[in-house]
C-alpha cells in the first residue's frame, strides 16, 4: 500500500508544481505595445490587451490607428484608418529557470486604410470638346484586408511585470484595393513586385510579431 501511495503523492506534487507555473506565467491581465508597427508601410500606433479566461487560455484584443507618418510616397498621401485583431492563446510548456512560457494562437484580423492620390485629367468646356483644359484633383483609394492566421510564440519575463512576446506563423489574407482611376502606374523595384502590390488577391503569408508588455496584476 505504501509503495502505491508514494508515486501518487509524487505525481500530485508534480501536477501542483506545474499548475503553479501556469498561474505564475500565464498573464492574468496585461497590456502590450508593438513598436515595429510604426515602421510598416501603413504605420500604426498599436496597443493590445490580454486577459486570462482559463488556467491555460487567454483572449487578446488589439487595435491600432493608422498614422500619416514617415511618408514621402506621392501615391500614398494622407494615410488614415485602423487595424483590429482578436486572438485566442493556449499556453503550454512553462520554463521556470528561463522565466518563459510557450503558446499557440489563432487570430482574426481586419485592416481598413484609406489614402489619397492625385489625378490629372483632360476635360472639355463644350459638348463638342473644341475647348479643352486639364484638371488636377485628389481622390480617395481604399485598402481592405480581413484575414486569419495561426502562430506559435513565447513570453519571456524580465521582471515580475515586464515581459516580451515574440511569435511567428502563417496568415490567409484577403486583399482588396479600390482605386477608381487605376491606370496601372505602380511603383516597383526591378524584378521585385510592386510595393505594395495592389492586385486584389487571396494569399498565404508569413507573419512575425514582437511586442513588449506589462502585467497589470503582478505575478505570484
Amino acid at each position: 500500500m505504501r509503495l502505491l501511495l508514494v508515486p501518487i503523492m509524487l505525481l500530485t506534487i508534480g501536477v501542483k508544481a506545474q499548475d503553479s507555473l501556469f498561474i505564475r506565467f500565464v498573464p492574468r491581465q496585461a497590456i502590450k505595445i508593438s513598436p515595429f508597427h510604426l515602421v510598416s508601410f501603413y504605420p500604426t500606433l498599436q496597443l493590445a490587451y490580454e486577459m486570462r479566461v482559463a488556467s491555460r487560455f487567454t483572449v487578446q484584443a488589439e487595435g491600432g490607428v493608422v498614422l500619416n507618418a514617415f511618408n514621402d510616397n506621392q501615391r500614398f498621401q494622407n494615410k488614415r484608418g485602423a487595424k483590429a485583431k482578436l486572438e485566442l492563446h493556449y499556453y503550454f510548456f512553462p520554463l521556470a529557470r528561463a522565466k518563459m512560457i510557450y503558446y499557440a494562437a489563432f487570430e482574426l484580423y481586419w485592416n481598413a486604410v484609406n489614402f489619397d492620390r492625385r489625378q490629372v485629367q483632360e476635360e472639355c468646356f463644350d459638348l463638342e470638346c473644341n475647348h479643352r483644359y486639364t484638371r488636377e484633383f485628389n481622390y480617395r483609394v481604399t485598402y481592405r484586408e480581413p484575414g486569419f492566421g495561426v502562430k506559435a510564440g513565447f513570453v519571456k519575463y524580465f521582471s515580475r511585470s515586464v515581459f516580451m512576446d515574440i511569435n511567428s506563423g502563417w496568415a490567409v489574407r484577403f486583399i482588396d484595393y479600390n482605386d477608381p482611376y487605376d491606370n496601372g502606374d505602380e511603383v516597383s523595384l526591378g524584378w521585385l513586385p510592386p510595393i505594395p502590390n495592389e492586385e486584389d488577391r487571396v494569399v498565404l503569408s508569413p507573419i512575425v510579431g514582437i511586442r513588449f508588455g506589462y502585467i497589470l496584476h503582478a505575478r505570484r
